[in-house]
């Protein structure tokens, strides 16, 4: 009896670790989607006919390619090419050094040279003249971005492929995709927030087709460091929270050293500069989507003063609070006017 209940204790021990830690990891991912620099995403339809090849270069954020009609080959250095026909999935989690073509090897063209923006800003187009077999394609990513912690980035495979036929099954996934693919071939306004939304959408919806069945298996640091998720846990219940590190570690029930040096072996950061960046993410997030005044926002994410929060905001994200909602507005064409600012910031 001794033994079952040691066994029970264990086994509610591990699942617990395992919700914390996917909660985390889906955190993690929204963050990077969200993720202030550079801001919003992009898509390109891609229509080609062979020979063709382009190349992208190594970017620290997510991408995906969509077939749409015919085939093509998904290159990665270092890996067999991947096969990608008609209503194939290709999904990069850290946008590795890649290449689409429409043979297993042969010339490449950078991707920068043969992109043409759109008027109505919801996207690129490539489109690349040849006598062979045509192939289109829906190209999507972010264009800088926060990249996924070390540990995760080390976890996951270079690309994650779900076949037309798998996708058949994922009716979400599928719909986000038809919608994706209407956004980008049409020219209607409002078009770029849509593409923007979707690529969120259909990236959240293959990472989370992936994580519950390889993550606990293949992440066993954090799966079996329940310390270090119940601080994380923490600090994201309540991000407004004036931490210290004193109170974090007690929380987590280590020594602030301890703590300290095991946060840093998993996130590959420390627990107050992971929680200032947190804090700066969403504060980027409300400055891009609500009118609520510097000071509002400063006191959303723990801070007393604005003048502290805008140093703060500057340092991590490279301009001023009111620098970034215009500019971030003016990028995606909102056309909603700027809220007064009480601070003084530009």
């Amino acid at each position: 009896m001794t033994k079952a209940l040691t066994f029970m204790s264990g086994l509610l021990d591990r699942q617990e670790a395992e919700s914390r830690l996917i909660a985390w990891v889906m955190d993690v991912i929204a963050d990077m989607l969200s993720a202030p620099q550079g801001g919003g995403a992009e898509a390109a339809t891609l229509r080609a006919s062979a020979p063709w090849g382009i190349k992208h270069g190594r970017a620290p954020s997510v991408s995906f390619h969509l077939v749409t009609h015919g085939l093509c080959w998904l290159r990665i250095p270092g890996m067999e090419p991947i096969r990608l026909g008609t209503g194939d999935l290709a999904l990069l989690p850290n946008s590795a050094g890649h290449a689409l073509a429409s043979d297993r090897q042969g010339a490449l063209l950078l991707v920068d040279g043969v992109l043409r923006k759109r008027t109505d800003g919801a996207g690129s187009e490539i489109d690349i003249a040849g006598e062979g077999p045509r192939t289109r394609a829906i190209c999507a990513g972010y264009r800088a971005r926060h990249p996924l912690p070390a540990p995760l980035r080390a976890m996951m495979p270079p690309a994650l492929h779900l076949s037309a036929q798998q996708l058949s099954a994922r009716r979400d996934l599928a719909d986000a995709l038809r919608m994706l693919s209407d956004a980008t071939t049409t020219h209607l306004p409002g078009s770029a927030i849509i593409v923007d939304r979707l690529v969120d959408v259909v990236a959240v919806h293959m990472l989370r087709s992936w994580l519950p069945a390889d993550l606990a298996a293949t992440w066993p640091t954090l799966h079996r460091d329940l310390a270090v998720a119940t601080a994380v846990t923490a600090l994201h219940q309540e991000l407004g929270r004036p931490w210290t590190l004193d109170e974090l570690a007690e929380k987590a029930g280590l020594s602030r050293a301890t703590l300290t040096r095991r946060f840093n072996g998993t996130l590959g950061e420390s627990p107050l500069r992971y929680l200032r960046r947190r804090r700066m993410e969403l504060a980027a997030r409300r400055l891009r989507e609500t009118d609520d005044s510097l000071a509002r926002i400063a006191q959303h994410v723990g801070y007393r003063s604005e003048f502290a929060f805008s140093r703060a905001f500057s340092q991590t994200i490279g301009m001023a609070p009111g620098r970034y909602r215009m500019d971030s507005r003016q990028q995606h064409g909102r056309g909603r006017s700027d809220p007064p600012s009480h601070s003084g910031v530009t």
